[in-house]
């Protein structure tokens, strides 16, 4: 055969010539070395013009090839007078030698290192010198990874059999009828490696092939002997390493075992499998192990991969996909310096997707289609009339000078990169290497190619819109994130591109029942780059995506979704919104989907169908076998209703008053419909209390049937003492007072205890006469006593606001006339005017903020205005007792019909009463830690906008501190606080 310098047609040129004189004198010494005991000299290669020209590159470009040079001297000597293919033949049949006996792990990798480092030598060295064409470069790079994964595999085999895990076939070969076959994927399956190429293998057993005598399961024997013909492959020693391997082209690889059994795979492949595993499967070959089973594999799949019939639907699917890829961000813009080369505009993946799409939709009809190699694939495109013969042959001659270019790149390093060196200093090292004088000829005749190739591709399906519109590239097909959608994903708001990634393609794999469907999945395709942009849109878009998948995860059927938000996007909007903007109403849809009937047709029964609210929770409670069972009810019933509300304040058919009187309503349901049952379980123990009963007294928020999201419910509870008995009936007896105690102790637990179903509210108790430091149950006659006694001014402004939700009847009369003679007492204005001030003071120095966007504790806040309606109450109430109520909104009305609010005050105060209510609900519907103005999405901006009212977030700003500024002015002239005296925030 003829002698490498005899073939040598290219060289580099040198970037560094001082690097490459220095090289020469090493490779001189090591040379002398190498041929001492030889009469034909270390000079060689040098006495060939050519064979020098081309050392003299790479030794001034490439520091591994330079290395490798200096260790396999034997291999550079050689090529002075033999072939290169000779060459690698004797590498080849080193490695194809029959694993006759056993050998230790240390040995075989050894060898299999040494090996690479030759054949890596030598292939850069025909590639570099124009000897071998792409396809012999890529063929031996595949035959030498082929044949180290089959003495891998052998080596291993011999291993197991000398435990005594397996019995071996008789013959010289132990892979060949082991059972286990190493299926080539990618470009290794379609002999078309690149220099520094991962290898990705899916390994397959088959239990009935494998002579298993071990004690483990088969499954995990298999397991183990993949895990390591892993580490023998990539594992960096001394000698280096053998090749990177990657095993994530197995089905389902998240959650399957390294190695997988031969019906297990069949099973994913026909009814789980995607599109783009599809494609991936045109290029698979049955590499190393048991050939014969691998063989039999890939043909038991071709149905899967090669369908005869046109499935529009997969058309579909594998044309969202394209469109995926296809962005319009950035759509002529080709650069050099830091393009990738593989996944970039106008690279290698766009040529090979090219082909595979074509090949995908009508291989099935026509079997000239169903070949692996990229170049061929694209010739049998134009023989069966598919592509034209020009296009053909610009796509040939990009892919192989973005081949070469690829080798090239990683010939420098060894680095698995396609990535083009940002700086100039790298692409100049790189044109040299290439064979250009200078980065601009490089350039130019780089990105000619890359445009030829963009512009071919643009046209594939042309017809259809890209789906990923302005976000950039959004690709979740294969195993490695794409570094474009990674951008993407950052410049959209994510903060984990990765995690989105893996997210979307876990919802492609249809781990998820609602997406086990071809259907499903194809749906989902179409609509991912909507989904992702909708959520990124919200305040939290990682949080928004989190819950979304929390969503999907729980969803019990997906098709009929999928198709409902691609037939309306106004709902994936709303979906969006409340997945990164409400995260409580988030938490109850994942726990409901069948919560989206309320988004579909929302309406106001959780507010004014008082009798829908209760039989609502009856149906929840008629389920319930047990106690854990009816706090879950409960819980149910609450959130769903809860979550009803929450939606009617998002789209606006909910104002902040009836959100809060709906909400109130579901609490007093809840407490209504729990305590029964709580006193059942108390009764089971300790029996009743004859003639007494106890009552529940709704404080704060609730009492006024002003709760909001979020709100703790602030209870008190109160038993009738009135009567004989002073012990309870049961067999473990308690005394009235600990009886009573016992039960609201219960009580608050079954209403605080988080269950599956989450917590229902937190319960405050603080506004029981004397506080924490008074018994849980406060007896009738100590109530009563202490209220009309010793109650301080602040628990009769709380007064103005109780209510009596549950309890006997007569007890709860009692209540309410012995609370509304205290708020109607008459009292001195002074000292009432004194005490609330002082009351003021207390809670500013406590809670005081300059923060406008606090509407409870800033000056001009809530809080003022609950203060400056509670003291005209109790000041005037003696006299116009019909001005006690306790919703802020309902005692301004009644007022300023009492002439105690001016007309301007009342005009001002109503209005700020809306704006501070709708900014407190929406505040709390949507942010759990506070809210930072700087933090606010523009979703959230415009929800603000829509729901306190303005054109937009800065008019809703305005409108919040002109509320607090009005407030603070009706504060001071109705209580007649001196600015002085108090510190007031920023925006009064």
């Amino acid at each position: 055969m003829t002698p490498f310098p005899d073939m040598i047609r290219s060289a580099p040129l040198p970037a560094d010539a001082e690097a490459a004189g220095r090289a020469w004198e090493r490779w001189r010494a090591a040379a002398r070395t190498a041929t001492a005991e030889s009469d034909d000299g270390p000079a060689g290669p040098e006495t060939h013009d050519g064979f020098r020209t081309l050392l003299d590159g790479v030794f001034g470009c490439s520091p591994y090839l330079t290395g490798l040079a200096m260790k396999e001297t034997d291999i550079v000597l050689s090529l002075a007078t033999r072939s290169p293919e000779e060459a690698f033949a004797t590498i080849l049949d080193e490695l194809r030698a029959p694993v006759t006996a056993v050998q230790s792990n240390r040995v075989a990798a050894q060898e299999l290192r040494r090996a690479k480092r030759r054949a890596a030598l030598l292939i850069g060295l025909a590639d570099l010198g124009g000897a071998w064409r792409l396809e012999q470069v890529t063929s031996a790079l595949t035959d030498l990874a082929d044949a180290a994964v089959h003495r891998g595999l052998g080596v291993l085999l011999r291993q197991s059999a000398e435990k005594g895990d397996i019995e071996i076939p008789e013959g010289d070969d132990p892979a060949e009828t082991c059972g286990v076959v190493a299926i080539a994927m990618g470009k290794m399956g379609a002999f078309e490696l690149n220099y520094s190429s991962d290898i990705d293998l899916i390994v397959v057993y088959d239990p009935e092939r494998i002579r298993y005598r071990g004690a483990r399961d088969i499954s995990e024997h298999a397991s183990r002997l993949t895990r390591s013909l892993v580490q023998l492959m990539q594992e960096r020693t001394g000698d280096g390493y053998v090749f990177r391997t990657d095993l994530r082209l197995r089905p389902d690889p998240s959650v399957s075992p390294l190695a997988v059994s031969l019906e297990n795979a069949l099973t994913y492949y026909e009814t789980m499998a995607q599109n783009w595993e599809r494609a991936a499967m045109i290029k698979a070959r049955a590499a190393a192990g048991d050939i014969a089973l691998g063989e039999m594999f890939l043909h038991e799949l071709s149905p899967f991969i090669w369908r005869k019939s046109l499935d529009f639907a997969a058309i579909a699917d594998i044309q969202s996909i394209k469109r995926q890829i296809h962005s319009s961000k950035g759509h002529d813009r080709i650069a050099v310096a830091g393009h990738d080369i593989k996944v970039g505009r106008g690279g290698i993946r766009e040529i090979e997707f090219f082909a595979q799409t074509q090949q995908l939709i009508a291989g099935g009809r026509d079997p000239r289609l169903r070949i692996p190699a990229t170049v061929a694939a694209v010739d049998a495109l134009v023989e069966t009339g598919r592509v034209e013969p020009v296009t053909a042959e610009e796509l040939k001659a990009a892919y192989v000078h973005l081949r070469s270019v690829e080798h090239r790149l990683q010939m420098l390093d060894d680095a698995q990169t396609q990535k083009l060196p940002s700086d100039e200093a790298g692409l100049r090292r790189l044109a040299r290497f290439c064979g250009y004088r200078d980065t601009e000829g490089f350039a130019e005749a780089l990105t000619g190619h890359m445009r030829r190739v963009a512009g071919h591709y643009a046209d594939l399906f042309a017809e259809e819109p890209s789906l990923a519109a302005d976000q950039g590239n959004l690709v979740f097909t294969g195993t490695d994130d794409d570094p474009g959608t990674v951008e993407s994903l950052a410049e959209m708001g994510f903060g984990s591109p990765s995690s989105v990634i893996s997210s979307v393609k876990s919802w492609h794999s249809g781990r998820y029942r609602a997406l086990r469907t071809t259907r499903a999945r194809q749906l989902l395709t179409t609509l991912a780059p909507t989904i992702l942009t909708a959520l990124s849109r919200t305040s939290n878009p990682d949080g928004a995506l989190a819950n979304f998948d929390r969503f999907l995860s729980r969803l019990p059927a997906g098709v009929q979704f999928m198709s409902l938000l691609h037939a309306n996007p106004g709902l994936l909007t709303f979906i969006a919104r409340i997945m990164g903007t409400a995260p409580a109403l988030a938490d109850t849809l994942s726990r409901n989907a069948g919560l989206l009937d309320i988004l579909l047709d929302p309406g106001d029964e959780a507010v004014d169908d008082l009798s829908a609210i209760v039989a609502h929770c009856d149906r929840e409670l008629s389920m319930a076998e047990n106690y854990e069972d009816v706090l879950d009810a409960v819980r149910r019933f609450a959130n769903d209703r809860k979550f009803e509300i929450g939606v009617g304040l998002l789209n606006g058919s909910l104002t902040p008053d009836a959100v809060g009187r709906g909400l109130t309503r579901i609490a007093d349901t809840s407490i209504r419909a729990l305590l029964p049952h709580v006193a059942g379980e108390v009764a089971r123990r300790h029996g009743h209390v004859p003639g007494a009963g106890m009552a529940v007294i709704a404080m704060g928020k609730l009492g006024a049937e002003e709760l909001t999201f979020g709100s703790d419910l602030d209870l008190v509870f109160v038993y009738d003492d009135r009567g004989e008995a002073k012990h309870s009936d049961g067999p473990a007896a308690l005394q009235i007072g600990p009886y009573f105690s016992r039960l609201s102790q219960r009580f608050i637990s079954a209403v605080n205890t988080m269950t599956s179903e989450g917590q229902l509210y937190e319960v405050d108790m603080r506004l029981r006469p004397s506080g924490n430091k008074s018994a849980v149950a406060v007896p009738l006659s100590a109530y009563s006593a202490y209220m009309q006694n010793d109650a301080w001014t602040w628990e009769v402004m709380a007064a103005t606001r109780a209510r009596i939700i549950a309890g006997p009847e007569d007890l709860a009369e009692n209540l309410l006339t012995t609370l509304r003679e205290i708020v109607l007492r008459r009292r001195d204005g002074e000292d009432l005017r004194r005490s609330v001030l002082d009351m003021r003071r207390r809670i500013a120095k406590q809670h005081g903020t300059r923060d406008p966007w606090s509407v409870k504790h800033v000056r001009g806040g809530l809080v003022d205005l609950e203060f400056l309606t509670q003291y005209l109450i109790l000041a005037h109430a003696s006299d116009r007792p019909a001005i006690v109520r306790g919703h802020v909104g309902a005692a301004m009305d009644r007022l300023h019909e009492a002439g105690l609010l001016t007309e301007t005050q009342y005009g001002a105060l109503s209005e700020a009463n809306r704006v501070l209510k709708s900014t407190q609900m929406l505040l709390r519907l949507c942010f759990h830690h506070g809210f930072k103005e700087a933090n606010a999405s523009e979703d959230f901006r415009l929800l603000a906008a829509e729901i306190v009212g303005g054109g937009d977030f800065d008019d809703v700003r305005e409108a919040v501190r002109r509320a607090e500024a009005d407030v603070y002015r009706a504060f001071q002239e109705i209580l007649g606080e001196e600015n002085e005296t108090m510190t007031t925030g920023d925006s009064a």
